[in-house]
């Protein structure tokens, strides 16, 4: 008999899926994050600047994506089998529901901190929000079609949800990639700068 998901995603996607209308009530768990903007920003000696706490949530954020990319191809591909057994689901579901959660509490971290982040961050959020926005929304009809009809899920709605969730998942990660390897090649430039000018003198 096929388990069943609980009906709801992680409250932090619920926050997500609301095209960033933050006036509704956040959740304890994206309000926390909030509450801790300050102190995330706030540099104490020794402590990583807030563009370096930001890039490295970029890069986790860009691994999560690349991750349920990957869960949702395989529950894709398994839900083309009416021969696999509806218990072969619930791994790659929920591996697909965790990492979509955690990219939800990887943007409400970013969000906390948007006004110090540089404009070109801030872009990179814009773009991965509403791509966010539909991985989550087709999760969250995957899993509610797991618990309506696990004995029919080699149907054409249910592989059409995680197709989409792949589609969105591997564009997340692609647009970080891209952002994250144009920083790199920035900074390498700026690192050159003092080198040449030594050189010219």
């Amino acid at each position: 008999m096929a388990r069943p998901f609980g009906r709801q995603m992680g409250k932090e996607m619920q926050e997500i899926m609301m095209k960033r209308s933050y006036s509704i009530t956040m959740t304890a768990a994206i309000a926390s994050l909030i509450a801790l903007a300050p102190q995330m920003v706030a540099k104490t000696p020794g402590s990583v600047s807030v563009a370096q706490e930001a890039r490295e949530t970029l890069k986790e954020l860009k691994g999560n994506a690349a991750k349920a990319a990957e869960s949702a191809e395989r529950l894709e591909m398994i839900s083309r089998n009416p021969s696999i057994s509806s218990d072969s689901h619930f791994m790659p579901l929920q591996e697909l529901r965790l990492d979509v959660n955690r990219m939800g509490k990887e943007i409400a971290s970013l969000e906390a901190q948007r006004d110090s982040l540089d404009p070109r961050e801030q872009a990179a959020i814009d773009k991965v929000v509403p791509l966010l926005q539909e991985a989550a929304g087709n999760t969250q009809s995957a899993i509610h079609y797991y618990n309506e009809s696990h004995l029919y899920l080699w149907g054409p709605e249910y592989h059409t949800y995680a197709a989409k969730v792949e589609h969105d998942s591997d564009q997340i990660a692609q647009t970080l990639k891209t952002y994250l390897k144009y920083e790199d090649v920035r900074e390498a430039e700026l690192q050159l700068q003092p080198t040449i000018g030594a050189g010219s003198n």
